[in-house]
């Protein structure tokens, strides 16, 4: 019976905790600027350390793609609006949403579990007494950094997946290419590219914000399992938000 007050009520505390960091995350980071150093090192790690993932599974994608939606096209004689298709889906929907999926996973789960390290290890409370902020030297160049590569990587996404879809069209059904190349340049233009890098910056805030929130606010008496659970919580919750976030901004833009 007491079961569900206190889940509530653990909500309720977690979801305050949380506007108060985010409060504070906008406070730090659009007020001073990063420490440099940790902020080239953090933009490093996330963006070149998820390009050969990303480059992967976005060629599956892209030849995927092709394969699924030709199938449908071909029961109306509709082949030749391939190239649109796999133009507008992927450039407006698919990339983004993967882009910030699966590479805001592993980042997500590099800032978690390193700033729950720093906490469980006292490095945090280190910083404090040194008179250096912690929030501005840890949280806010790591907001930084995926904020900027989650659009450089939604951009490179978009190549890899246009040019798989390609290759699955033409190499592999027999589309003519003339005809794929035209309808991806008559339908895709500048905007739906803008769209996807949109939703690439603010689903890279959101995932940067999240993990820090789970990697920072572990608790020191959680120790090692402390964080796991901030490590699964970022993954979860930032993968989670990305959809969601994803959803509304396309009903607001194409809605």
């Amino acid at each position: 019976m007491h079961v569900i007050p206190e889940l509530v009520t653990d909500l309720v505390r977690r979801g305050a905790a949380f506007v108060r960091f985010v409060g504070l995350a906008l406070r730090i980071q659009f007020t001073r600027l990063p420490p440099r150093d940790v902020l080239v090192t953090q933009l490093v790690d996330a963006g070149w350390g998820s390009l050969a993932l990303l480059t992967m599974l976005t060629i599956f994608a892209g030849l995927n793609l092709s394969v699924q939606s030709y199938g449908s096209f071909e029961r109306f004689g509709g082949q030749d609006l391939l190239g649109m298709f796999a133009g507008v889906g992927g450039v407006r929907e698919l990339y983004p949403v993967m882009a910030a999926v699966v590479c805001g996973a592993r980042i997500g789960a590099n800032l978690a579990a390193s700033l729950a390290n720093m906490r469980i290890s006292e490095q945090i409370e280190a910083l404090e007494v040194m008179a250096v902020d912690p929030v501005h030297y840890l949280v806010a160049p790591r907001l930084w950094a995926v904020t900027l590569a989650l659009p450089l990587l939604c951009g490179y996404a978009d190549v890899v997946g246009l040019a798989a879809s390609y290759a699955g069209a033409v190499w592999q059904l027999g589309l003519d290419p003339g005809s794929f190349v035209t309808q991806v340049q008559e339908q895709v233009g500048l905007a739906d590219i803008g769209t996807g890098l949109f939703k690439g910056l603010v689903m890279g805030w959101l995932v940067a914000v999240i993990s820090c929130f789970h990697g920072y606010t572990v608790a020191k008496r959680d120790g090692a399992e402390g964080v796991g659970i901030a490590t699964n919580l970022a993954i979860v919750h930032g993968a989670v938000m990305c959809i969601v976030v994803n959803l509304i901004l396309s009903w607001l833009i194409y809605g």
